[in-house]
């Protein structure tokens, strides 16, 4: 997790020197997400392959942020995100079920953001970002019948695209609204020999409010 995080760091603590040498404005915040339209695909590389679907039930998060305002309506940030949600429905090789259990992840995501310089109080903005984010997929049953929760979680590469409105409340802070689209690879363990892959991806309606900072 150290080694992970380590890249991430360093490249943020560069770019804030920088910015304070520029005398930019920075701006700190936090975000709560409604998430929906959540899925799971994952598939191991045998004859006839094995795959599966997972439909995720309504779930939510939240994240803390950091970031600073370049000119001409750019700006960038650090995100600290977290995002849960019920495991829902799932087709195993054709075969359809109810699932008990939950996914989860933990990334630090570095965004990047425009909002449209319009003579308006309500401007609309567009952002994209990219992480390295933890995830864990609990499983503890199908279709009625549980056990206990099998685990499956790793380390892998996650982005996400953003639009939304950004609506001012005073001269140092703002809310904002919007859509986000999110992705993340997951961990699949299988057997020996035997290679696999899978990804969640999740849509979301995020409320923010940011407050510029000293």
């Amino acid at each position: 997790m150290k080694f992970a995080l380590a890249p991430v760091l360093l490249c943020v603590s560069t770019v804030a020197a920088v910015a304070q040498d520029d005398g930019l404005q920075w701006y700190s915040g936090l975000r709560g997400s409604v998430a929906f339209d959540g899925t799971i695909n994952a598939k191991a590389n045998t004859t006839p392959p094995d795959t599966v679907k997972i439909n995720l039930n309504a779930g939510g998060g939240a994240s803390v942020f950091w970031g600073f305002r370049l000119p001409q309506g750019f700006s960038t940030e650090l995100e600290l995100l977290y995002r849960y949600a019920p495991l829902g429905d799932g087709v195993v090789n054709g075969l359809s079920g109810s699932l008990d259990g939950y996914a989860q992840m933990i990334a630090p995501m570095v965004n990047a953001y425009w909002t449209a310089p319009v003579d308006f109080p309500v401007k609309p903005y567009v952002g994209a970002g990219i992480g390295y984010g933890w995830n864990e997929v609990g499983l503890s049953g199908i279709s009625g019948t549980s056990f206990p929760t099998v685990h499956d979680d790793g380390w892998r590469m996650a982005y996400n695209l953003m639009a939304g409105i950004v609506i001012p409340a005073d001269d140092r802070s703002r809310f904002t609204i919007g859509y986000r689209w999110l992705h993340e690879d997951i961990g699949i363990d299988c057997s020996a020999g035997v290679s696999c892959s899978g990804n969640m991806n999740s849509s979301s309606i995020d409320l923010g409010f940011s407050l510029d900072l000293e």
